[in-house]
């Protein structure tokens, strides 16, 4: 299995340690501040800690969890991770009224620009914390989606393979370009949590059986929907 390097170990970034770490994944906890990586080894025995430089240099693949902070304040050296699949799952602010953040350009963009020699991938930003306390059984029978974007069609297909392996339903979105899709996703599941106040809430893809009968007209051409040449009954 691939070494885990946790850059940042706040919740999202103990969480998914611990949870690989539990699956069988060597995990290295790093953080700025050493006592946050130290208190999230404590649930795993086999898991290391240390500063961020220490868990980038151990991971083969990183979880980058420190949000809008330039790579460059948290690492001594970023050249320790050219060539690394690098996961972030940020999201943006929601106000106290509920007003999602206009976005322009997507926060994976952003770190892949900020690590140009990395191979960044979004996942994991519509999945709540709480949501890997469920066990691995139970998140494969709930098809919890795990949507990812990245350029990198390796990294993405390595990224899966640790959802799946985590009881997630990988959905493969395309290039980094749809990361900004992934993240208005993101804001919108903020949103119903606090509608719902409740963070036991997740978003699923479900393919349904194709009915071949269509008693209701089918699919019309349209320039709303653009091609529609993967449509088998249009």
């Amino acid at each position: 299995m691939r070494k885990i390097g946790i850059i940042g170990t706040g919740n999202m970034g103990r969480v998914i340690g611990l949870a690989l770490a539990h699956k069988g994944y060597e995990v290295f906890f790093g953080a700025r501040d050493v006592s946050k990586a130290q208190f999230a080894s404590q649930f795993n025995n086999s898991s290391k800690f240390g500063t961020n430089q220490q868990a980038a240099e151990f991971g083969d693949i990183i979880y980058y969890s420190p949000r809008d902070i330039h790579p460059k304040e948290v690492l001594e050296d970023l050249s320790v991770l050219d060539g690394k699949i690098v996961i972030e799952s940020g999201n943006w602010n929601i106000s106290d009224e509920l007003d999602a953040e206009k976005i322009s350009v997507s926060k994976t963009e952003i770190l892949q620009q900020q690590l140009p020699n990395s191979k960044v991938v979004k996942a994991f930003n519509t999945v709540l914390q709480e949501i890997f306390e469920h066990s691995i059984k139970d998140l494969k029978s709930y098809h919890i989606a795990c949507f990812m974007a990245s350029d990198f069609s390796d990294a993405k297909a390595e990224v899966s393979v640790l959802a799946s392996d985590l009881g997630f339903t990988p959905i493969d979105c395309g290039e980094t370009k749809q990361a900004i899709l992934l993240e208005q996703a993101g804001s919108l599941m903020r949103i119903l949590i606090r509608i719902k106040n409740n963070p036991w809430l997740s978003f699923s893809l479900t393919q349904l059986p194709e009915i071949k009968d269509l008693q209701l007209g089918g699919r019309m051409a349209s320039n709303l929907h653009g091609k529609t040449d993967f449509l088998k009954n249009n």
